[in-house]
């Protein structure tokens, strides 16, 4: 029997095999794809501040990026700049990779291929059962479960774990640069035109490429083009090969039952204003390995014992996730003349600049929450956003 049983290789689940392996634990990761990272569909954006946290690996940074731009459905822009860098751009793939690549240096067993049907936890330990990619059924044995199959959440439905109270839906494509090779900002595109309740994005990767896609609560397909149409008007988009994908947002119910816990995007651990999920899944498998060591320490692996993990997660990143949710629904409510109206007020009074270093690429909450008392406090309050722009 081992010790842990991790399933699913994404960002978060690598993680959590590494970290608890580390500690000296004997560890199996199930993976259901034939290698790591394949069809990992991802922005790639990562934050400075994650890579100086967890000691991330280098080798698959992509592109920099040191400025971002907010551009509105009539082309008004708001610009974060900063002298250092704000984030990285990594390919997602090679990303997972280099994250397992080290998790093997510490003694994790990475089994491919393997695609878990169902767990069932008995008095002394969780019995997984799994497909390999031969289709021969199989089991194996641990004293605890990490569920960390992303958005797939066919397990954690089945243990009547979290769900997320949303889904959103995401279109992305790499194309050719249609302004060369000259270094620029990200671009976030917002209004009904592009991605009603969502964004789109524009993400320099160097090499004359550029990483472009939407989410959005509704059909991301019907938008699509309008974005492409938008960022490089010479391009067919029938001839792209896009990928899609839907990402979970803000848990409702808990994360832990008896020997099992669920990280990452399976526990719905995504940022709910941008859809990013790797920081918080990296930092929701830091948190539940350290639940997992205290466990196994006291040798207690009751739902009881393992529910620290909800507190612990709740008190670092609780308040993102709630925040930004009900933020951006009321974002979404807005029409693209109020938004033209919120970039107009933004940009005569200087909101960035009131923000007051409250903006940080992974943590929200506190910018948002002040840009909303500075809107109240502006003459005509939040309603001057709902007037006709001129």
């Amino acid at each position: 029997m081992r010790d842990v049983v991790v399933i699913g290789a994404g960002p978060a689940g690598i993680h959590a095999a590494y970290l608890l392996a580390k500690a000296g634990f004997d560890v199996v990761l199930l993976e259901a794809q034939a290698r790591v990272g394949e069809r990992a569909i991802c922005s790639g954006v990562i934050g400075e501040e994650a890579f100086a946290r967890f000691d991330l690996p280098t080798r698959p940074v992509l592109a920099s990026i040191h400025s971002i731009q907010a551009i509105s459905p009539q082309g008004r822009v708001l610009e974060h700049r900063s002298e250092t860098r704000l984030a990285r751009v990594v390919d997602k793939g090679e990303f997972n990779r280099a994250l397992a690549d080290r998790a093997l240096a510490t003694g994790v067993e990475l089994h491919l291929g393997r695609r878990v049907d169902s767990l069932r936890v008995d008095s002394h330990s969780v019995l997984v059962r799994f497909r390999s990619s031969d289709n021969g059924r199989k089991l194996a044995r641990a004293r605890v479960a990490v569920i960390s199959t992303g958005v797939n959440c066919s397990l954690t439905r089945a243990l009547r774990l979290a769900r997320p109270r949303q889904f959103l839906q995401a279109l992305q494509v790499d194309l050719d640069r249609p302004n060369g090779d000259a270094p620029g900002p990200t671009k976030v595109y917002v209004g009904r035109c592009i991605a009603p309740g969502g964004f789109g994005w524009e993400i320099p990767l160097g090499n004359r490429r550029a990483r472009v896609g939407l989410t959005t609560p509704h059909d991301p397909e019907s938008h699509f083009p309008n974005l492409i149409r938008r960022v490089a008007p010479a391009v067919d988009v029938s001839a792209l090969h896009v990928d899609r994908k839907r990402i979970a947002q803000a848990p409702v119910g808990r994360c832990t039952a008896e020997r099992i816990v669920a990280v990452g995007e399976a526990a719905g651990h995504v940022k709910t204003t941008t859809g990013g999920g790797i920081y918080y899944g990296l930092l929701s498998a830091e948190l539940a390995a350290e639940v997992i060591t205290g466990a196994f320490r006291k040798g207690d692996f009751s739902s009881r014992a393992l529910s620290d993990f909800e507190r612990c997660w709740r008190a670092a990143f609780g308040s993102e996730l709630l925040v930004g949710y009900f933020a951006r629904k009321l974002a979404s409510s807005f029409s693209d003349d109020q938004i033209e109206r919120f970039f107009q007020i933004a940009r005569a009074a200087d909101l960035l600049a009131r923000l007051n270093g409250r903006l940080r690429f992974d943590w929200h909450h506190r910018a948002l929450l002040t840009t909303l008392r500075n809107l109240l406090a502006l003459p005509g309050g939040i309603r001057a956003c709902s007037r006709d722009t001129t």
